[in-house]
């Protein structure tokens, strides 16, 4: 009897630490006070960032893109950017062209794109996971060209170039971008072999850590824009925080499996099993060398995409 509620007990446990919360979350003090924001000065560079916008129904658009659309077209945007930060299709990316998906692939990316028709500034797309996970690079570059196909009055609208892991942009005297393929980190290059053969001079992972420090170094007295998928720091379900119900639900289908939901959350969250989550050690790796480069460095400023929520992380000097 007395194991039965010890089991119970840590069970219990589990599901309750392991649980997050739909509710907002917000630092200490009041929520809407107090942010120190700067007052009558002029904005040199607006940004509009909306990731993992890949998901439009067929005959719709998401209400995240409505919104989204609706936000843009009420201010002027002529000195801004839209970037679009990866998972730019679900679920898997640009398929082959005779593959049954994908007509919905090209309207998922096209839901995206009718979100900024009135858009007059600057547009980047930033390759995510499941946009590799097709046909790997090659579905990554037919994504890319098929974007620039269709926005073909706008330039440099893609980046990195699939294979290269990294590109970088000065958008103003005072602010520089630096942007990662995030994914092109995390896969399994062996299986990739061709992985990097549009990159001949960035051969290893060492190599893009190297030129981010360097460029760093020379943009030490400007605003550094760290873009890519995936978040450096996260409260949400990459981060190990779970609602109740995916320990009910682990699958995410109508089949509960509460005990065993449970175990398997941990599972994932103690574990770092999924390269898609920041317990995994790959993962891990990617940000403890940007936290490293950047941390002396107070104008660096991270964004990305991967959880399907809104998030700005302070964490030592780094904000996210």
């Amino acid at each position: 009897m007395k194991k039965n509620n010890i089991l119970l007990t840590v069970l219990a446990v589990m599901v309750l630490g392991g649980c997050a919360t739909y509710d907002a979350k917000y630092r200490e003090g009041e929520p809407t006070k107090n942010f120190n924001y700067p007052e009558n000065k002029e904005i040199d560079q607006r940004f509009f960032v909306i990731g993992d916008a890949g998901y439009s129904q067929p005959g719709g658009s998401s209400s995240g893109l409505q919104a989204f659309k609706k936000l843009v077209d009420s201010v002027e945007t002529k000195n801004s950017y839209v970037i679009f930060p990866g998972d730019n299709i679900y679920p898997v990316g640009m398929p082959d062209e005779d593959d049954p998906g994908r007509l919905q692939a090209e309207y998922r990316i096209d839901a995206q794109l009718d979100a900024i028709e009135n858009f007059k500034g600057e547009v980047l797309f930033i390759p995510g996971n499941h946009d590799w996970y097709a046909n790997g690079i090659d579905g990554v570059e037919d994504q890319a060209e098929y974007i620039k196909k269709k926005l073909k009055d706008k330039k440099n609208i893609w980046d990195p170039v699939p294979g290269c892991g990294l590109a970088i942009r000065d958008i103003t005297d005072d602010i520089t971008m630096i942007i990662i393929d995030s994914q092109w980190y995390l896969e399994d290059w062996d299986k990739n072999p061709t992985i990097n053969d549009n990159c001949p001079e960035r051969k290893t992972r060492e190599a893009l850590f190297t030129e981010v420090e360097t460029e760093l170094k020379k943009s030490q007295n400007k605003t550094v824009i760290m873009a890519m998928h995936h978040p450096m720091y996260t409260n949400g379900v990459h981060g190990g925080n779970y609602h109740f119900n995916r320990h009910l639900y682990p699958s995410q289908r109508k089949l509960p499996l509460p005990i065993l939901g449970s175990l398997a959350m941990l599972v994932r969250t103690t574990g770092g099993v999924s390269i898609q989550d920041k317990q995994n050690e790959r993962y891990k790796s990617l940000v403890r060398r940007l936290e490293t480069l950047s941390s002396d460095y107070h104008r660096v400023v991270y964004i990305s995409g991967h959880e399907h929520n809104l998030q700005y992380v302070e964490h030592d000097s780094i904000n996210k």
